[in-house]
């Protein structure tokens, strides 16, 4: 009786102890569990704020590149009315618009300080332009195509002409610069 006591004894303690460690096994598993859970709505939520931060630098380059393009595009409209808008008594205000939108080099080139505001032979008027930017970091390109209407002051005959240039510009500080163009195409109508 004293060993089937122990016996008994015996078997309840292994029972106790497998129920704890089955107990203390699961206890775990559902620790885990419950952590592999929280990590991943840990892991979800960063990817969703990696795909919005994505989003959010897309739309702001986007941004950027429009307000740099809608500069670029600002430059090159003063640019043509500098260069192309020719009316008496207006060298300097042309001058003064020019020296904005012009490296040094080409505003000495095409304003040079010794040319005076002096009789001209022809009127040129500038009509509405087309302008198609491109930003290259800190170098920006264009296109822009204009109509453009010379008169002459001796006879009063007028030419309407299509002009289409192209514009390369750099960026200084703030400001785009126009440092070299060369006219594309010029067709009379």
């Amino acid at each position: 009786m004293k060993q089937e006591l122990l016996l008994k004894t015996g078997l309840l303690m292994v029972a106790i102890f497998m129920i704890g460690t089955v107990w203390f096994g699961f206890q775990t598993i559902d620790d885990q569990a419950t952590m592999i859970d929280s990590l991943t709505q840990k892991v979800k939520r960063q990817k969703d704020q990696i795909k919005f931060l994505k989003a959010s630098s897309k739309q702001e380059s986007r941004q950027t590149i429009q307000s740099e393009s809608k500069n670029i595009e600002e430059t090159v409209n003063v640019f043509v009315q500098s260069l192309y808008q020719v009316k008496k008594d207006q060298l300097d205000k042309r001058r003064e618009n020019a020296k904005e939108v012009l490296t040094q080099d080409m505003f000495q080139e095409y304003f040079p300080a010794e040319e005076k505001d002096g009789k001209i032979q022809y009127e040129y008027e500038i009509g509405e332009s087309t302008v198609y930017t491109r930003v290259h970091g800190e170098n920006g390109s264009a296109i822009v195509t204009f109509e453009e209407t010379m008169e002459s002051l001796a006879n009063g005959r007028k030419e309407n002409s299509k002009i289409t240039l192209e514009v390369n510009l750099q960026k200084e500080g703030s400001k785009w610069l126009v440092n070299r163009f060369q006219q594309i195409n010029a067709e009379s109508f």
